[in-house]
């Protein structure tokens, strides 16, 4: 499939099917490839002033992005008032639907998903880019269960060592920093929002729960969090690495990479 098309439209390329979801900016149907009969996601996003920006960073991003635990795109298809991201359909649907069917993953599985997704957030660390919005949600899966991180709509470049203040992403991944309203390091807020999601896959729940969103806050910024007694010695000293409030004390990508938890995983 070519990477750009302008002059062929969406419907003489492909047949859209049905309803997947949403992004951050634009909804996901499901297509099939008249000419090779293969499925593909196609995420449309309406131009305007607001998407335009976003559009040509995320095009810019994906067309960089070369792993195989990334979602891949294979064209760009402009139509009058959208653009139509043509890529890689993951059959087995995202992290957080097998979740909330199937409750929390065993320990070996949990290594294999959490291995492969932190294989992927380290080579777009390496190549400067940020995701900023890592949460089940946008892990997809595929007939094997390998991991495909999606959603690049907040992903940005930038520079090591550069601080962000633009609040972004889903408040239940934030780290502390962003809630508080301070300049972040948007590479230790993307190992934030990883310890948030181990979290979640592990135990079926959300860390920092609370009753009222003050609760919900105060314990964020503290780092108030309980781990079940099931979870094993090692996930828990991971767990509890990650979710470490001040960022310069937190670990980086390659950090995780090391822990015994993770190295034993097959990826």
């Amino acid at each position: 499939m070519a990477r750009n098309s302008k002059k062929k439209s969406l419907e003489s390329q492909y047949r859209v099917l049905f309803y997947l979801g949403e992004g951050t900016f634009g909804t996901v149907k499901l297509a099939l490839h008249l000419k090779t009969e293969a499925l593909v996601a196609v995420k449309m996003v309406e131009i305007s002033k607001k998407t335009l920006k976003v559009i040509l960073v995320e095009r810019e991003i994906l067309a960089t992005l070369n792993h195989p635990n990334i979602i891949r795109l294979f064209q760009v298809i402009v139509t009058p008032g959208c653009v139509n991201f043509i890529l890689e359909y993951a059959s087995g649907g995202n992290l957080f639907d097998l979740i909330q069917e199937h409750g929390p993953l065993q320990e070996e599985e949990a290594k294999h998903i959490f291995g492969q997704l932190v294989a992927s957030v380290k080579y777009c660390h390496n190549l400067n880019i940020v995701h900023r919005d890592i949460k089940p949600q946008n892990v997809l899966l595929d007939e094997e269960r390998n991991v495909k991180l999606t959603d690049f709509g907040l992903a940005i470049k930038c520079s090591p060592g550069r601080l962000l203040s633009r609040n972004c992403g889903t408040k239940r991944f934030w780290a502390p920093e962003i809630l508080l309203g301070e300049p972040y390091d948007s590479r230790k807020t993307d190992v934030w929002s990883l310890g948030v999601l181990l979290f979640f896959i592990t135990t079926g729940d959300y860390p920092f729960a609370g009753s009222t969103l003050i609760e919900f806050e105060q314990k964020l910024t503290t780092g108030s969090c309980r781990i079940p007694p099931y979870i094993s010695v090692k996930l828990e000293n991971l767990i509890h690495q990650i979710l470490t409030v001040p960022p310069e004390k937190r670990p980086s990508i390659e950090d995780i990479e090391k822990h015994p938890w993770v190295m034993k995983c097959d990826i």
